[in-house]
Formats: structure tokens, C-alpha cells, sequence
């Protein structure tokens, strides 16, 4: 979609501007968000990109819509991916470690936001609904303490730092603290696209979701090599397709 860069890009500069960053410190945030994810990405057989790259290779890169770079831009790719579902009172009847579905919600932008100039273009309403919703239906009160993974939606950087603050992770405006702490690399409190993300898988549409859950499945299994996370209790993914001002979210808890 040849508007999409532009549509983040916009939401970048908003969020720079709104929380009081200088294009310096907002590129330099987001090059941080990718090159975690593209880390990750080298300790997963099943990426599309594995290698490192540097947060100083992301800041130089070719601009795609400023200040989106090319690594703050997920890749092109094909996929394929199925899932095997069963209810939950027969699922060790086929395996001895299923993991089992704690919450799964949707919710779907009605477009009020393109309409109406008080949309501020920093957060995506129905991330923020959906994720409340899944929170209520899994019982996490606290999900920053509760919560011990994510895979989420970064089609582009500045996606992916608005996701902390809308999924109830980080502060609103302060997700930056977060990424310079490290809170969501693999050795942080919470691992955000421990197999790499689309960054390091492309976006095959469909199939990534169930990527996403995929890769859950093996952190709660204990199965995930290298990057296992240690001791995960729920892991969260979040989809979404469209906009940040128009666009549908699903947003799932899982547990062991």
C-alpha cells in the first residue's frame, strides 16, 4: 500500500512533536525499536532477515516517508502458516503442553478518526480498546507486571513504540524511557517480537498472526532455542490492519 508509509510517517512527526522530541531523539528511538527486533531475528531459523543491524545503520539508511526509514519499514515477503484448535478440555488428550487461549478480542475503527481534527495521530483507538477488552477477559489487572511477552504489529517502528503506550505497557509519551532502559529487548521485563517481528519476517498478511501466536506457543513450551524467554507466563499478540486513523485490531492472551 503506497499510502502506508506516508499515514506512519505523519503519526511519527505527531509523536514526536506532541511528547517533545527532537527528530534526532524520536529517529534514534525508533532505530533502537528496530534494531532489538532485527537481533532477534538472528536467533530465529524460520526469519526472512536474519542479520544484525546497527541502531547507526538504521539512522543512515535511505528515508522511505521521513523520518521512516528503510529498516523502520517492515519487508515484503510470502508465507504460509496453520494452527491445530481444539477445546480446552481435550487438548492433552493430543498433546502434554498445549497452550490455551486466555482472551481473544477485535475491534474495529469506524473511521471517526479521518473525519474529526480532534484524532490526535499518536495513538490507535482500537489498540487501545481491544487490548482493554483482552485484559478484562484474561482477569490481568496489571498487564506491565502480568504480562511477560508480546508480539505485536510493527508494520513500522513508530507502530510499535505507539503499541506499548496503547496496549497499557508504558506511560503514555513515555515509551522512550522504556526502549532506553531496554524493558522490551529479549533480557528485558517484557520481550517484544522475541523471533524477530515483521522486521525480520516480512509481512505475509494472514499468515502473520499466526506467526505471532507460533511463536508464543514455543516461549510457553520452553522450545524456543536461544531466545528463550525465561519462565513466560501470558504472552499478547496484536494485529492490525488499516491506518492509524482507520483500521481493525485483534489483539490475544495465551497461557500455559
Amino acid at each position: 500500500n503506497i499510502t502506508a508509509p506516508g499515514g506512519f510517517a505523519m503519526m511519527a512527526t505527531r509523536y514526536f512533536s506532541r511528547y517533545g522530541l527532537s527528530p534526532d531523539e524520536g529517529k534514534r528511538t525508533l532505530a533502537k525499536i528496530s534494531s532489538k527486533s532485527h537481533h532477534n531475528g538472528t536467533l530465529s531459523p524460520k526469519a526472512h532477515l536474519r542479520r544484525e543491524i546497527s541502531v547507526e545503520a538504521i539512522m543512515k539508511a535511505p528515508i522511505i516517508a521521513w523520518p521512516l526509514g528503510l529498516f523502520d519499514c517492515c519487508g515484503v515477503t510470502d508465507g504460509g502458516a496453520a494452527a491445530i484448535v481444539t477445546r480446552a478440555d481435550m487438548a492433552k488428550k493430543f498433546r502434554p503442553d498445549p497452550v490455551y487461549i486466555k482472551a481473544l478480542q477485535i475491534a474495529i475503527s469506524s473511521g471517526e478518526e479521518l473525519m474529526y481534527t480532534d484524532y490526535d495521530y499518536t495513538h490507535v483507538e482500537a489498540t487501545y480498546r481491544a487490548g482493554a477488552k483482552a485484559y478484562q477477559e484474561a482477569g490481568i489487572k496489571n498487564p506491565r507486571e502480568e504480562i511477560s511477552m508480546m508480539e505485536t504489529h510493527d508494520c513500522f517502528s513508530i507502530n510499535e513504540l505507539t503499541q506499548y503506550e496503547d496496549l497499557q505497557i508504558s506511560p503514555r509519551g513515555r515509551a522512550k524511557e522504556d526502549v532506553d532502559a531496554g524493558f522490551f529487548n529479549l533480557d528485558g521485563q517484557i520481550p517484544n517480537q522475541s523471533d524477530g517481528g515483521l522486521k525480520s519476517f516480512g509481512h505475509p498478511i494472514a499468515a502473520s498472526g499466526l506467526r505471532m501466536l507460533y511463536e508464543l506457543y514455543k516461549q510457553l513450551q520452553g522450545k524456543a532455542g536461544p531466545r528463550q524467554i525465561k519462565n513466560p507466563r501470558f504472552g499478547l499478540t496484536h494485529n492490525m490492519g488499516g491506518m492509524p486513523p482507520y483500521n481493525m485490531v485483534s489483539v490475544s492472551i495465551v497461557g500455559r
